[in-house]
């Protein structure tokens, strides 16, 4: 798949899971509809959009989705929640859509996850995150930390978002690193070691029916030095947004 179509879906999973927190009613299955804009971080790869469709089904304490896999809800107390999961993450990014990633073979792998939400206050949650990959392409882990805000401005609800993902030395090098043989003579061998990203969000639905919703989420992550600095990295801001509709039945 696309690099387009990875950040497009990224995004809109993360907004429907955004929409579905805060809805009046949540249904078992929805579909929507999402254009996505999103700026590359690697050498040479231009700007993307898209026009695609997304699906989920949640029954109980079980939910299906592209963003989340497959995931079970095992505890859900008063303030904190606790998750697990299993769920397809695709490439970075595609070696044919630059000359400097020719010959970077990268491949969709699967993160096994476990998710923590802590209600701190009203409209006010910490999230914690952490996945290793399961399909042993790179073994490699990820942490991530958030607060989110839920804030209604003129009637209108708005979440925002702020957080930092950590990336340990396998990851980060699968993401931003070059092996001894992938290097040529332009293109150097290059270990960045762990990387942390902090990354901040902002989104907002409207509901046109009781069923139908209007979506919206730009979501800007920052790479730190350690990753701008691999010869295959030209960008310090990773940077998508999301239009989008959905229907819940």
């Amino acid at each position: 798949m696309k690099i387009n179509r990875l950040i497009g879906l990224v995004a809109l999973n993360l907004s429907l899971a955004v929409s579905a927190s805060y809805a009046d009613e949540k249904s078992k299955f929805s579909a929507g509809l999402t254009y996505v804009g999103s700026a590359s971080v690697y050498k040479n790869v231009k700007n993307v959009s898209a026009v695609m469709p997304s699906i989920s089904y949640e029954s109980g304490n079980l939910s299906i989705s592209y963003q989340e896999g497959l995931a079970y809800q095992f505890f859900d107390g008063e303030k904190v929640k606790m998750s697990a999961s299993v769920a397809p993450r695709n490439r970075p990014y595609n070696s044919s859509r630059s000359a400097d990633l020719t010959g970077m073979t990268r491949e969709l792998y699967y993160d096994g996850a476990l998710k923590v939400s802590y209600k701190i206050s009203r409209g006010l949650n910490a999230r914690f995150k952490f996945a290793t990959e399961v399909t042993d392409k790179f073994n490699g882990s990820l942490a991530d930390i958030s607060l989110s805000q839920f804030i209604p401005i003129m009637g209108q609800p708005v979440i925002f978002q702020g957080g930092a993902k950590w990336y340990d030395s396998n990851r980060a090098n699968y993401l931003y690193g070059v092996k001894a043989s992938e290097a040529t003579v332009p293109r150097v061998q290059y270990a960045p070691g762990s990387v942390t990203t902090p990354y901040v969000s902002i989104s907002t639905f409207y509901s046109l029916t009781k069923k139908t919703s209007l979506f919206a989420n730009v979501n800007s992550s920052f790479l730190p030095s350690n990753a701008v600095d691999s010869p295959i990295v030209e960008g310090k801001n990773y940077l998508y947004t999301v239009l989008g509709i959905n229907y819940n039945f």
